[in-house]
């Protein structure tokens, strides 16, 4: 089967810790707002295993956000490529918003068995989850048994489908004379990421929720941030820029 193609949000919130104080310096308590739980599910670490291995967290609740992909950290003001990979909890439909977090009463269904980041966060004292930020943070083969058949299409996906590049395409885009090889190097980056996705997809019949653990977001959602249109003609994938993405624009969103 075909990779779903389906519309998300294409690059994580600009979650900067500082930009969560808030201006009352008197907090000293959560009073349920909402706002970490809608800037994103939090990143997991080595000490988030227990929560899969007693299934309050699955494999359907996670994506893999790979190396070189485009993030924001908590100090940027733009996504910068991902330095490792790592697994977060996914958002719900288009958006970040933590997947479990339930918006009608400001209140998280797995708060008892919360992650890490999320018991370390405190809006009015970000000292903690900034020293917990970015460090041991586990990845698709910390919990991916060695023997598990997908391994093959992981690496093969991994090593055709290298992210590592991304920023420099990119960048080839806002000069003339590259433009042309590079949106011709991204079809061929988005044509080869479909094609490992449905050769796994038909082999081990994966759900969406599956499909984006085991090889994260496909390449041409993480491309729409950067106003590159994707249209499906002939059995494959064709890449233009948006006619209302000017050079200058894309610069500025990189």
């Amino acid at each position: 089967m075909m990779p779903m193609l389906f519309s998300a949000s294409t690059a994580e919130p600009n979650f900067n810790f500082g930009h969560l104080v808030t201006g009352n310096n008197a907090k000293k308590e959560c009073t349920r707002c909402g706002t970490c739980c809608l800037k994103g599910g939090p990143a997991l670490h080595y000490e988030d295993r227990v929560l899969l291995s007693k299934n309050f967290l699955t494999l359907e609740h996670l994506v893999t956000i790979r190396k070189g992909e485009p993030v924001f950290s908590p100090e940027a003001e733009a996504p910068e490529p991902a330095t490792s990979e790592f697994l977060k909890i996914k958002g719900k439909g288009n958006e970040w918003s933590c997947f479990f977090f339930d918006k009608e009463n400001a209140a998280c269904a797995i708060y008892s068995h919360r992650p890490l980041e999320c018991s370390l966060l405190k809006c009015w004292e970000t000292a903690d989850i900034e020293k917990a930020a970015g460090r041991n943070l586990i990845s698709r083969h910390d919990i991916i048994a060695p023997n598990d058949p997908v391994l093959p299409f992981i690496k093969e996906h991994d090593d055709a489908c290298s992210l590592q590049n991304l920023d420099r395409l990119l960048s080839a885009l806002n000069r003339e004379n590259s433009r042309q090889q590079a949106l011709r190097d991204l079809t061929a980056l988005v044509n080869t990421d479909m094609a490992i996705r449905a050769h796994a997809c038909a082999r081990f019949h994966f759900s969406l929720e599956l499909e984006l653990f085991f090889f994260g977001r496909p390449l041409f959602v993480l491309l729409d941030q950067f106003g590159i249109e994707t249209r499906q003609e002939n059995g494959g994938c064709s890449l233009s820029l948006a006619s209302s993405m000017t050079s200058a624009k894309l610069v500025k969103r990189m």
